[in-house]
């Protein structure tokens, strides 16, 4: 009778420690799918909205998102993501940051730039996540830049958006830009594709 209960006692322990270790598996699972689930673009209607000459920017987040984008409003080495007002699509968000216009060099397009804006595409070409504007020193990189926080891909906003660091294997395309009634405004489309491509290109 002993023996039985024994056995019984280590049956049971058995079962729940299985218990535990099957749950603790689904929710580390369920932890990184979470983070992959965020880096691709999400489904809808093929293509985009290509952006076209005179198209206004307008906030992408925050509690002006929808409302132009004024010169007054950033100044300098200040940054926000924007669309192009009515083609808020998820290809279609830029990064626009304000800089000394001494501070750009090519590749950077400077005929792109204007009154110390600069644009380029928000989507990392790696694996489509959002960059983030960072103004001052980060890791070892004590300039404005921009920083991809899934993989790590580190862009030089100064020269072209190129690649400083991570698997990013190509720069961000730049947006070229005017001023319209006081608003920033795109003078174009991207000079190159979005995101991700086949092949990794």
């Amino acid at each position: 009778m002993a023996d039985k209960k024994i056995r019984d006692f280590y049956t049971t322990r058995r079962k729940i420690l299985k218990g535990m270790l099957g749950a603790a598996g689904a929710g580390a699972l369920g932890c990184m799918l979470v983070p992959f689930g965020t880096i691709k673009a999400p489904s809808g209607k093929k293509g985009r909205q290509k952006i076209a000459k005179g198209d206004r920017l307008v906030y992408a987040v925050g509690p002006n998102a929808g409302k132009e984008i004024k010169v007054s409003d950033l100044a300098i080495n200040k940054g926000t993501l924007a669309f192009p007002k009515g083609k808020e699509e998820h290809n279609n968000l830029i990064l626009l940051f304000r800089a000394k216009e001494s501070e750009f060099q090519k590749p950077t397009k400077i005929n792109y730039t204007v009154d110390g804006f600069c644009a380029y595409s928000a989507i990392c070409t790696h694996m489509g996540c959002t960059v983030e504007w960072y103004p001052e020193k980060q890791f070892s990189f004590d300039f404005p830049h921009l920083f991809c926080p899934c993989h790590q891909s580190v862009f030089d906003v100064f020269h072209g958006a190129k690649v400083l660091a991570g698997p990013a294997p190509r720069p961000l395309p730049q947006l070229p830009l005017m001023i319209s009634g006081g608003v920033i405004a795109a003078a174009g489309d991207f000079d190159g594709p979005i995101g991700p491509q086949p092949g990794g290109k």
